[in-house]
């Protein structure tokens, strides 16, 4: 006898379920196991949760679709494969993808100070682990498991304002969660505005940050990025050590959360991996507030310099309007300068004229070779060509 073409009872997925719960659900509508579903209902071998929620086979995602009524997207939507190339590029390791996925931005530390590592096998986000991360608020009223909890990806449940936790089981049937019920420490609030953002991600493709919003794949990278500064080895932090530094004393936990040697952030226990969570809401706190100085080419998470706007009346006038002749304040000041220096460094990178003329200002006080050496680094480190300055090494350096 031939199966009908649509099953009469196919539960909708939940925002952003895992196919492996959502055909799990649909499986318990029929008082089966979902093996059992997809052998008698569509003549499919067993597939595990991991193989389901990964990469599964085209033809079963579109006969699922099929079956449930479902666009083929939404169905894929509910594997990681779904989601290439907004959180991963690939789900296929090459040699260099650690270089292009979390080294294409900088935050913290300038391009080319962190040593570029490529780890075996390794895609971004997919922990090692093997380890399952649910919100326990969220498993009591139902059985329903998010694809981005088996991700490494967010430390708490927007929804629920609760940490997530480590269980064994499935939900359905039977879960032991590995700390007790009561065991909660405060989420602080940076955490909660990184995870909310992450979330937003997730669920809406964009991100709204200080300076604009952005593209959900340019926060997944930032976000990594930034994980990946705050795990660089000790050395390579240069004078940006002590503001690192300040960051881990800020959420209480230890330097570079207790690593002795490098490892890629997939590949730590889930306790490492919160802590640095909370060392970088931590980080990105600080940087948007002020205290904390980031000297990477990316300025997303700093806030937009405000421009005065004029009202008409000329400089020096002594009519206007009463706020006319209002001092700009020192915050007001320092944003102009910052501008100024991010547009003077930007025009530097295609002018060579400016890039002299920027050299020349920056070089100014120099009283030793080794310190227009090190002045020559730093623009290196800006990505700023060095052989613009060749014009400049015939003039006296140390005057």
């Amino acid at each position: 006898m031939r199966p009908p073409e649509r099953w009469p009872l196919h539960p909708s997925p939940a925002a952003t379920e895992s196919l492996s719960s959502w055909l799990r659900r649909t499986a318990s509508s029929y008082g089966m196991y979902s093996h059992q579903l997809l052998e008698h209902g569509l003549g499919h071998r067993e597939f595990s949760d991991a193989e389901l929620d990964l990469d599964p086979p085209r033809h079963l995602l579109d006969e699922l679709a099929k079956r449930a009524g479902l666009d083929q997207h939404r169905v894929q939507a509910m594997t990681m494969a779904g989601w290439v190339p907004w959180l991963f590029d690939s789900l296929t390791p090459a040699p260099d993808t650690y270089e292009t996925y979390v080294h294409q931005f900088s935050l913290l530390l300038p391009p080319g100070r962190r040593i570029v590592y490529a780890p075996r096998n390794w895609v971004p986000w997919l922990s090692t682990s093997g380890i399952r991360l649910g919100c326990r608020e969220c498993l009591e009223s139902g059985a329903t498991i998010l694809l981005f909890w088996q991700l490494p990806l967010t430390a708490s449940c927007p929804a629920h304002r609760r940490r997530l936790e480590t269980y064994e089981g499935h939900p359905a049937d039977y879960i032991k969660w590995a700390t007790p019920a009561d065991d909660q420490r405060e989420l602080p609030e940076s955490l909660i505005v990184l995870d909310r953002r992450t979330w937003q991600a997730i669920t809406t493709g964009s991100v709204n940050l200080p300076r604009r919003s952005v593209h959900a794949g340019v926060w997944f990278r930032l976000l990594r990025t930034l994980l990946d500064e705050l795990s660089t080895p000790q050395g390579r932090y240069g004078r940006q050590l002590e503001d690192v530094r300040r960051v881990w004393d800020h959420c209480g936990h230890p330097f570079r959360a207790g690593l002795h040697s490098w490892q890629p952030f997939e590949s730590l226990h889930w306790t490492r991996q919160q802590q640095l969570f909370e060392a970088a809401a931590a980080a990105m706190a600080m940087i948007e507030d002020g205290t904390l100085t980031a000297i990477g080419t990316s300025h997303l998470l700093r806030p937009e310099p405000k421009t005065p706007i004029s009202d008409g009346t000329p400089p020096g006038s002594l009519t206007g309007t009463p706020g006319a002749q209002k001092q700009p304040t020192l915050d007001e000041l320092w944003n102009q300068v910052t501008a100024t220096r991010d547009a003077c460094i930007a025009a530097a990178k295609t002018d060579p004229v400016v890039a002299k003329h920027l050299f020349d200002f920056a070089r100014y006080g120099c009283r030793s070779e080794a310190s227009v050496l090190g002045l020559r680094d730093t623009f290196g480190e800006l990505q700023i060509p060095l052989d613009f300055l060749s014009q400049t090494e015939g003039d006296e350096p140390f005057a």
